[in-house]
């Protein structure tokens, strides 16, 4: 299963490629947030690229970096990403991906965008938590997740 990992901001959106069969996430490349005119790319992009299933963080309390506000615009972005794409899309706690992905920068030496780190970060989670869980790769069974 192809997976399209989004890490959603005000002014810009990391993307990231995960595979659940392969068990990878790899990051992409961040956009500018431009409200429809990217709602329509993100929806072109599905289609060529054959995503299977979209995930957005979300910034859940527990990661305490954005309060109830940020997370109602993911959410509000969700529901209109739901209505210009014909595959599924979930949410994933995105809590301290940021803090991560600058991590990953800062020690490993990742070259990628850190939206785009945070986006795989995420991505991985989700793919490692359903592969945890006993989850298989068809839509069928994820969709209840």
């Amino acid at each position: 299963m192809r997976i399209l990992g989004i890490d959603y901001g005000d002014k810009k959106i990391g993307l990231a490629f995960g595979d659940f069969g392969s068990q990878v996430a790899l990051p992409l490349d961040v956009i500018r947030n431009d409200g429809a005119f990217t709602l329509k790319a993100l929806a072109r992009r599905v289609e060529s690229e054959q995503i299977d299933r979209i995930v957005v963080g979300v910034p859940l309390p527990t990661g305490g970096r954005f309060g109830p506000e940020q997370l109602q615009k993911t959410r509000a972005f969700i529901e209109a990403l739901r209505k210009v794409v014909s595959v599924p899309v979930d949410e994933e706690d995105e809590s301290f991906t940021t803090k991560d992905s600058i991590r990953l920068q800062r020690e490993e030496g990742a070259e990628a965008d850190e939206d785009a780190l945070a986006a795989m970060i995420m991505v991985q989670s989700y793919v490692s938590r359903l592969s945890d869980t006993g989850h298989s790769a068809s839509s069928e069974t994820l969709e209840g997740s």
